[in-house]
């Protein structure tokens, strides 16, 4: 599949599964690109890399088949410089493109670890170069958002969000 057929899919997948989410407002409901966002739990850089970072999770909500949870998460920069957040790659599959599919969520008991849901092309269904305005960069004192899409069981009511170089963040609820 072709980079542009492949990000009008991924567009197309998201905007259904937010406008399908329940709570959600539709399109409207994609991550914004600001400051000051209701948080649901937040972490401290552990890696060198990160450090001075914050790390925030704002949304974790199922589709109405309950087959599919999205979660909408940031990067804090209240440094005076840009950081780039490259390395939020995974490391255990093999995903095409640079996206940001090293973000799993846990069970709270920790029994089962989810990665982002894989398209057919092994492209990540999650933030990547496929968006318009993707960003790799994090500019000073800014907060971004991106999100990551998961199949999660619909028996789980909330989850631990790990992205690499932050502490868990722990006990977010599933809406």
């Amino acid at each position: 599949m072709k980079k542009s057929a492949r990000g009008i899919y991924l567009a197309t997948l998201t905007a259904l599964l937010l406008t399908n989410t329940p709570g959600s407002t539709g399109a409207s409901s994609t991550p914004p690109l600001k400051t000051n966002l209701d948080s649901l739990g937040s972490a401290y850089g552990n890696w060198p890399r990160s450090n001075g970072l914050n790390a925030h999770v704002h949304q974790a909500n199922r589709n109405e088949s309950e087959n599919l949870l999205s979660v909408v998460w940031s990067i804090e920069n209240p440094a005076s410089q840009s950081v780039s957040i490259t390395w939020i790659a995974d490391r255990s599959y093999t995903y095409t493109g640079p996206y940001f599919s090293g973000v799993t969520v846990v069970t709270t008991d920790e029994s089962s670890r989810f990665h982002p849901v894989m398209d057919g092309a092994g492209s990540c269904v999650c933030s990547g170069d496929t968006a318009h305005d993707f960003k790799r960069q994090i500019p000073p004192n800014e907060q971004v958002a991106y999100w990551s899409l998961f199949s999660v069981p619909s028996d789980v009511e909330s989850v631990t969000v790990e992205i690499p170089g932050f502490d868990p963040i722990e006990d977010v609820p599933i809406s």
